[in-house]
Protein backbone atom coordinates (compact mmCIF):
# COMPACT_ATOMS: atom_id res chain seq x y z
CA UNK A 1 0.00 0.00 0.00
CA UNK A 2 2.91 2.22 0.79
CA UNK A 3 4.47 1.60 -3.09
CA UNK A 4 1.07 2.91 -4.03
CA UNK A 5 1.16 6.25 -1.65
CA UNK A 6 4.50 6.69 -3.43
CA UNK A 7 3.78 6.31 -6.49
CA UNK A 8 0.73 8.42 -6.49
CA UNK A 9 2.39 11.52 -5.16
CA UNK A 10 5.10 11.28 -7.84
CA UNK A 11 2.32 11.22 -10.49
CA UNK A 12 0.76 14.63 -8.81
CA UNK A 13 3.91 15.88 -8.84
CA UNK A 14 5.08 15.42 -12.58
CA UNK A 15 1.43 16.88 -13.15
CA UNK A 16 1.95 20.32 -11.13
CA UNK A 17 5.49 20.15 -12.46
CA UNK A 18 4.30 20.03 -16.32
CA UNK A 19 1.80 22.95 -15.83
CA UNK A 20 4.59 24.95 -13.63
CA UNK A 21 6.75 23.93 -17.00
CA UNK A 22 3.73 25.10 -19.58
CA UNK A 23 3.65 28.39 -17.47
CA UNK A 24 7.11 29.24 -17.73
CA UNK A 25 5.98 30.14 -22.11
CA UNK A 26 2.63 30.16 -22.09
CA UNK A 27 -0.33 32.31 -20.19
CA UNK A 28 -2.10 30.18 -17.64
CA UNK A 29 -5.34 30.93 -19.27
CA UNK A 30 -4.19 29.43 -22.67
CA UNK A 31 -2.83 25.63 -20.95
CA UNK A 32 -5.59 23.10 -21.28
CA UNK A 33 -5.65 19.63 -19.33
CA UNK A 34 -5.00 17.72 -22.65
CA UNK A 35 -1.77 20.17 -22.43
CA UNK A 36 -0.60 19.37 -19.26
CA UNK A 37 -0.90 15.45 -19.55
CA UNK A 38 1.42 15.03 -22.57
CA UNK A 39 3.70 17.78 -20.83
CA UNK A 40 3.52 14.76 -17.84
CA UNK A 41 3.45 12.04 -20.07
CA UNK A 42 0.43 10.62 -18.59
CA UNK A 43 -3.11 10.49 -19.90
CA UNK A 44 -5.78 12.86 -19.50
CA UNK A 45 -8.20 10.54 -17.35
CA UNK A 46 -5.16 10.46 -15.41
CA UNK A 47 -4.66 14.37 -14.71
CA UNK A 48 -8.51 14.17 -13.91
CA UNK A 49 -8.02 11.18 -11.43
CA UNK A 50 -5.46 13.30 -9.48
CA UNK A 51 -7.45 16.85 -9.63
CA UNK A 52 -10.52 17.91 -10.57
CA UNK A 53 -9.65 21.48 -12.48
CA UNK A 54 -6.02 22.95 -14.09
CA UNK A 55 -6.90 25.42 -10.92
CA UNK A 56 -6.62 22.19 -8.41
CA UNK A 57 -3.20 21.96 -10.19
CA UNK A 58 -2.06 24.76 -9.56
CA UNK A 59 -3.29 25.55 -6.24
CA UNK A 60 -1.22 22.04 -5.13
CA UNK A 61 1.85 22.98 -7.35
CA UNK A 62 1.89 26.39 -5.12
CA UNK A 63 1.36 24.76 -2.02
CA UNK A 64 4.07 23.04 -2.82
CA UNK A 65 6.09 25.72 -3.56
CA UNK A 66 4.96 27.60 -0.74
CA UNK A 67 6.37 25.25 1.53
CA UNK A 68 9.98 25.66 0.35
CA UNK A 69 10.03 29.41 2.67
CA UNK A 70 10.52 27.32 5.27
CA UNK A 71 13.00 25.30 4.03
CA UNK A 72 15.11 28.47 2.57
CA UNK A 73 14.77 29.65 6.29
CA UNK A 74 16.29 26.33 7.39
CA UNK A 75 19.27 26.00 5.55
CA UNK A 76 20.06 29.66 6.47
CA UNK A 77 22.22 29.77 9.89
CA UNK A 78 20.57 30.36 12.81
CA UNK A 79 20.34 34.63 13.09
CA UNK A 80 22.02 36.19 15.96
CA UNK A 81 20.10 39.44 15.32
CA UNK A 82 16.59 40.83 14.48
CA UNK A 83 18.55 42.44 11.77
CA UNK A 84 19.74 38.85 10.68
CA UNK A 85 16.53 37.63 10.66
CA UNK A 86 14.63 40.13 8.73
CA UNK A 87 17.15 39.94 6.55
CA UNK A 88 16.74 36.22 6.11
CA UNK A 89 12.86 36.80 5.73
CA UNK A 90 13.55 38.86 3.07
CA UNK A 91 15.83 36.67 1.13
CA UNK A 92 13.68 33.46 1.48
CA UNK A 93 10.39 34.92 0.23
CA UNK A 94 12.55 36.85 -2.68
CA UNK A 95 13.83 33.80 -3.42
CA UNK A 96 11.03 31.96 -3.32
CA UNK A 97 9.08 34.49 -5.77
CA UNK A 98 11.70 34.27 -8.50
CA UNK A 99 11.88 30.73 -8.28
CA UNK A 100 8.39 29.90 -8.74
CA UNK A 101 7.05 33.33 -10.09
CA UNK A 102 5.03 32.17 -13.25
CA UNK A 103 2.53 30.25 -10.87
CA UNK A 104 2.99 32.82 -7.77
CA UNK A 105 1.66 35.02 -10.41
CA UNK A 106 -0.94 32.50 -11.58
CA UNK A 107 -2.24 32.06 -8.45
CA UNK A 108 -2.33 35.87 -7.11
CA UNK A 109 -3.79 36.87 -10.19
CA UNK A 110 -7.06 34.20 -10.30
CA UNK A 111 -7.03 34.44 -6.68
CA UNK A 112 -10.44 36.55 -6.32
CA UNK A 113 -12.48 34.19 -8.63
CA UNK A 114 -10.82 31.10 -7.90
CA UNK A 115 -11.73 29.72 -3.92
CA UNK A 116 -8.87 26.90 -4.10
CA UNK A 117 -6.77 29.43 -4.71
CA UNK A 118 -7.58 31.97 -2.77
CA UNK A 119 -7.08 29.58 0.24
CA UNK A 120 -3.77 28.45 -0.86
CA UNK A 121 -2.69 32.23 -0.95
CA UNK A 122 -4.16 32.62 2.54
CA UNK A 123 -2.23 29.27 3.47
CA UNK A 124 0.66 30.84 2.59
CA UNK A 125 0.38 34.01 4.06
CA UNK A 126 -0.53 32.65 7.54
CA UNK A 127 3.30 30.57 7.01
CA UNK A 128 4.80 34.14 6.61
CA UNK A 129 3.04 35.60 9.47
CA UNK A 130 4.19 32.76 11.44
CA UNK A 131 7.44 33.15 10.58
CA UNK A 132 7.02 37.31 11.16
CA UNK A 133 5.52 36.04 14.94
CA UNK A 134 8.41 34.21 15.75
CA UNK A 135 10.95 36.60 14.81
CA UNK A 136 9.21 39.32 16.68
CA UNK A 137 9.16 37.37 20.05
CA UNK A 138 12.24 36.02 19.63
CA UNK A 139 13.85 39.84 20.00
CA UNK A 140 11.06 41.97 21.87
CA UNK A 141 12.91 44.60 22.59
CA UNK A 142 14.32 45.17 19.23
CA UNK A 143 11.38 47.22 17.36
CA UNK A 144 11.26 51.43 17.63
CA UNK A 145 7.39 50.48 16.49
CA UNK A 146 4.67 48.46 17.86
CA UNK A 147 4.97 45.11 17.37
CA UNK A 148 1.83 45.05 15.13
CA UNK A 149 2.49 47.54 12.91
CA UNK A 150 5.96 45.89 12.31
CA UNK A 151 4.36 42.62 11.13
CA UNK A 152 2.56 44.41 8.97
CA UNK A 153 5.08 46.04 7.42
CA UNK A 154 7.19 43.25 7.24
CA UNK A 155 4.45 40.96 5.10
CA UNK A 156 3.56 44.10 3.18
CA UNK A 157 6.97 44.54 1.98
CA UNK A 158 7.70 40.93 1.68
CA UNK A 159 4.54 40.51 -0.49
CA UNK A 160 4.56 38.87 -4.14
CA UNK A 161 3.26 42.14 -5.71
CA UNK A 162 5.96 44.22 -3.77
CA UNK A 163 8.33 41.84 -5.25
CA UNK A 164 6.96 41.80 -8.48
CA UNK A 165 6.90 45.16 -9.17
CA UNK A 166 10.47 46.25 -7.70
CA UNK A 167 11.88 43.51 -10.35
CA UNK A 168 10.01 44.77 -12.75
CA UNK A 169 12.24 45.12 -16.19
CA UNK A 170 14.62 48.08 -16.19
CA UNK A 171 14.02 48.14 -12.05
CA UNK A 172 15.50 46.16 -9.77
CA UNK A 173 17.56 42.38 -9.83
CA UNK A 174 15.91 40.35 -7.37
CA UNK A 175 19.22 40.44 -5.31
CA UNK A 176 18.99 44.45 -5.46
CA UNK A 177 15.35 44.34 -4.46
CA UNK A 178 16.11 41.91 -1.63
CA UNK A 179 18.62 44.44 -0.37
CA UNK A 180 16.18 47.26 -0.81
CA UNK A 181 13.54 45.93 1.18
CA UNK A 182 15.91 44.68 3.98
CA UNK A 183 17.36 48.31 4.37
CA UNK A 184 13.95 49.73 4.42
CA UNK A 185 12.43 47.19 6.95
CA UNK A 186 15.56 47.67 9.44
CA UNK A 187 15.85 51.27 9.22
CA UNK A 188 12.00 51.93 9.57
CA UNK A 189 11.46 49.09 11.94
CA UNK A 190 14.80 48.16 14.39
CA UNK A 191 15.93 50.73 17.20
CA UNK A 192 19.58 52.04 16.66
CA UNK A 193 21.84 49.79 18.41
Amino acid sequence: MAKRGEATGRTRRRIEAALIRLLGSRPYNGITIAEIAAEADVAVRTVQRHFGTKDDILAAAFRSSAQTISEELSKLPPAQSAREALQHIVHAAFTLYERYKAEAWAVYSRSAEVPELRKTGRTGLAGREAQIDELIARWPDAWSVETVTAKRLVLSLTSFPTWRSLTEPGRFSPAEAAAEVTDILCQRLLRAS
